[in-house]
């Protein structure tokens, strides 16, 4: 029994490792959010709402994801999206009326554009950094 046991924990301590080196990145070397060939996207939501984040280039809209109320949350775009120079980011509140939105944005691969949805949606704003 205590050679089973034994054999069991090695297996764990196998899939552990195994896991550990299947997350390692080494051919990104980039900023603090995305990869170097990227864009990183770091949502500050200040309002109360959950609000859903949409990537819009050319009319398409990709939607990134839920940022929670009063919390903020990191995305990754892929570098053609913003390949046109008409890349906004639109805020939508979750059982709520309206939209907050970055305005147009011309940003390239490696950069990080910060998203801040306002606790009045009108009151959104983007910078590139």
């Amino acid at each position: 029994m205590l050679k089973v046991r034994a054999f069991i924990g090695s297996l764990a301590i196998a899939a552990t490792l195994a896991g550990a080196g299947a997350c390692h990145r080494s051919n990104e070397l980039a900023g603090d959010i995305a990869p170097s060939n990227a864009i990183g996207v770091h949502v500050v939501n200040q309002n109360f709402l959950d609000v859903d984040v949409w990537a819009v280039s050319e009319g398409v809209p990709t939607r990134l994801g839920t940022v929670s109320g009063n919390s903020n949350k990191d995305f990754v775009l892929d570098a053609s999206m913003a390949a046109t120079n008409d890349l906004r980011l639109v805020a939508t509140p979750i059982g709520g009326n309206g939209r907050g939105n970055s305005g147009p944005l011309v940003v390239g691969p490696g950069q990080t554009i910060e998203f801040r949805v306002g606790s009045l949606l009108r009151n959104s704003s983007a910078f590139i950094r």
